[in-house]
């Protein structure tokens, strides 16, 4: 029987641990780890961690000096999983540990992959909603790698897949970028995802902004090609005008016109600005990049073999 590890990134989720625990166990292959990664949680998180693992060997902890992010948390329990068979889910409930048999399941028909993939969530706005569905047509569109829509970062796959991810030197992760760019047999398990049981979620519209603004500049070039012929085109249709004045001048049908030359000056004002701003966030992240700092620090570890 495959050894089944479950990692678990937690931010100030005292208040799930406990029951979390008592599902996964309810779900489980008598073959498992639980290993949970504290993201620098500020809350007794990590206490209630220790409490479970001096009573049960297969709970694990591995606890960050500071917060990392939640991409950082999930690549370094990969890096400390020992099983065979590698799942990824949230602490929050929104992903059900009861669907866990079926997708293990899928493991076993020879799929490499499998990812969980939302029909609905329970008590989100519509705001909410939208701005999600704009975003995956959007990265869709900018990226050269699709990614599936409203598919969660609740996966379950092989040692295969571990061991291509744990490949990615990449500073700046998207770790659903990536497990769609390695390819791989794979298949989606429909679902719908619960309303969160404790606490508020912890990401906020700013922190989706950032990590949807590093997935388009982590696998696409076509925000730049899109600027240049943007660029282009403007280009072109400011020499034309220019020699269209030039023409209405020597004819004397000029007008003296502020509003004109505000629209003029503001649009072409914005686009500059737009396209500096584009090459700004590609530029940040080769700097990030370059300074090859670590992903995470560890502050503690608990029931980890070296």
């Amino acid at each position: 029987m495959p050894l089944v590890s479950v990692i678990i990134p937690v931010y100030n989720e005292s208040e799930n641990i406990p029951e979390l625990y008592r599902e996964l166990k309810a779900n489980l292959p008598p073959q498992h780890e639980i290993l949970w990664i504290d993201d620098g949680s500020k809350d007794d998180s990590l206490s209630r961690i220790s409490l479970l693992a001096r009573h049960d060997g297969s709970v694990k902890c591995i606890s960050f000096s500071r917060n990392f992010g939640h991409q950082n948390a999930i690549f370094a329990g990969l890096q400390y999983a020992r099983g065979d068979w590698f799942v990824i889910m949230d602490s929050d409930f929104q992903h059900p540990p009861s669907l866990l048999p079926q997708m293990l399941g899928k493991l076993r028909e020879g799929y490499d992959l499998v990812s969980a993939k939302r029909n609905k969530t329970e008590n989100i706005g519509l705001f909410k909603k939208a701005l999600t569905s704009i975003y995956y047509k959007l990265i869709n569109f900018l990226s050269d790698t699709n990614i599936e829509e409203n598919v969660a970062d609740f996966r379950v796959f092989n040692s295969k897949v571990k061991n291509s991810i744990l490949q990615f030197n990449e500073r700046e992760l998207f770790l659903r970028g990536i497990f769609s760019w390695i390819g791989f047999k794979t298949c989606y398990i429909n679902f719908d995802a619960p309303a969160r049981r404790h606490g508020d979620s912890k990401y906020s519209f700013s922190k989706m902004f950032r990590l949807g603004l590093k997935g388009t500049t982590s696998f696409s070039f076509r925000p730049l090609r899109i600027s240049l012929m943007l660029g282009t085109i403007v280009s072109v249709v400011a020499f034309i005008l220019a020699i269209n004045s030039v023409i209405a001048y020597y004819q004397g049908r000029t007008v003296p016109g502020w509003a004109s030359l505000m629209v003029a000056v503001v649009f072409l004002g914005g686009i500059q600005l737009l396209v500096v701003g584009l090459l700004g966030e590609y530029i940040a992240s080769l700097f990030i990049e370059s300074k090859k700092r670590p992903l995470f620090l560890i502050s503690e570890k608990i029931n980890i073999e070296e």
